[in-house]
This record gives structure tokens, C-alpha cells and sequence, in this order.
């Protein structure tokens, strides 16, 4: 990872060679240097979306439950625990990735038209501070729980690398399926593996598929 300056003094830019590149970290002026070695330390990169119109949904290999607990915007610990039996999207993101706020009208839209169904989104936002947080939150209109990862670890722990990355698990807390880069999560076939994850029984796996925001 290449870690440069712009020509704005208050922005360190983080890139990776290849597809999935580009991130931009607002910053203080003083901590930029510390900031930008914490960023190059997560290697934390943002699907880029000039490069790559579409991200990439897959079935997982994972066999065991995964854990999460983490607080939310009020300071209570949420976990998986909270939503036992359900199915539940789990989408790790940050306000300055630009894929992951054009994909989360779809995972909105997606828990809308699945109100009242055992299903559960959560958004774990990586590395940012509570404030900004709440006020991307609100500026999206998001009403599902949104847990603050503040060091990143929940993030990695799922060896995720890139944002946004979005997890599938079943009723069992298993994951089956993982999203990298931005998808239209309320459209085929993203909405079609979660009905049938629904239905009693499990579907069939998809190989790789791809779709828009």
C-alpha cells in the first residue's frame, strides 16, 4: 500500500495497486502522519467504483458461527445474540467510501420490504467516530441497528479486506454468503439467495454472481 498526500493539506489518500483502490481519510492536520500509518496498518481499501461498475457476491466456506458484539449509536452492546433465529446481513462500511454509501439505499430498501420477516440488518461502521457516524446515518435515512467497530478489529477478525463487505448468515449464525463492492441487495439475485435462505430447507449456493447498486 502507497500512502501519498494531495493537494489538501487535511486529507491523506491510501492506495493499493490494482482494482480495489482508492480511499480517502479525513484527517486533523496534526495527527495526518499517525493517521496515515494507521490506515496503511488496517489495509483497509474501498472497492473502487470507477473500476469496477458492479461488486462480486459469492457462498462462503464457513462451517461455525462468527461472533460480533459491538456498541451501537446509543452505547449499547449489540451482538448476533440479539437476533437469534433470524437471517441476518451484516454490511461493513465508512462514510468516505463513496460504493459504500451508494449501495445502502438497497440494503435500506432490502429490510423495508422484509419488515416482519426473520431478518435483521446490521451495519458495522469501520474506524469512525460516533458523530459521524450518526449523522451519515441520518443523512441515509438508515433505521436498522449501525455498530461502531472503532479499531477495526470486528473487520478483520472476518477477513474482510476491502469495504464495503456485506455477510449473509443463516438462521444459525453461519456464513453463506459474502458480498465485496457494491450490489443492489433488494434485486436479483442478492434478494433471491436471502428468500430462499428464508424458506425452510437451504438453496442451493451460487458460484460468484454480480449486480448494481
Amino acid at each position: 500500500m502507497q500512502v501519498s498526500y494531495g493537494g489538501d493539506a487535511d486529507r491523506a489518500v491510501a492506495t493499493r495497486p490494482g482494482r480495489r483502490a482508492a480511499m480517502t481519510v479525513p484527517m486533523h492536520r496534526p495527527g495526518r502522519l499517525l493517521a496515515a500509518f494507521i490506515v496503511a496498518a488496517l489495509t483497509t481499501t474501498c472497492w473502487c467504483s470507477a473500476l469496477v461498475a458492479a461488486g462480486e457476491l459469492s457462498s462462503t466456506t464457513g462451517a461455525a458461527p462468527v461472533r460480533l458484539r459491538l456498541p451501537d449509536l446509543t452505547g449499547r452492546q449489540r451482538g448476533l445474540d440479539d437476533f437469534r433465529g433470524k437471517v441476518v446481513l451484516v454490511n461493513f462500511w465508512a462514510s468516505w467510501c463513496t460504493p459504500c454509501v451508494t449501495e445502502m439505499p438497497s440494503i435500506q430498501r432490502l429490510a423495508a420490504t422484509l419488515e416482519g420477516e426473520p431478518f435483521a440488518v446490521i451495519g458495522v461502521n469501520v474506524s469512525e467516530s460516533k458523530l459521524r457516524v450518526r449523522t451519515m446515518a441520518q443523512r441515509l435515512g438508515l433505521n436498522f441497528p449501525i455498530l461502531l467497530d472503532g479499531e477495526g478489529e470486528t473487520f478483520k477478525s472476518w477477513g474482510a479486506t476491502v469495504l464495503p463487505t456485506t455477510y449473509v448468515l443463516d438462521r444459525d449464525g453461519v456464513p453463506r454468503y459474502v458480498g465485496q463492492g457494491p450490489l443492489a441487495w433488494d434485486e436479483a439475485p442478492a434478494r433471491q439467495l436471502i428468500d430462499d435462505l428464508l424458506r425452510p430447507g437451504s438453496a442451493e449456493r451460487p458460484r460468484a454472481q454480480t449486480n448494481r447498486p
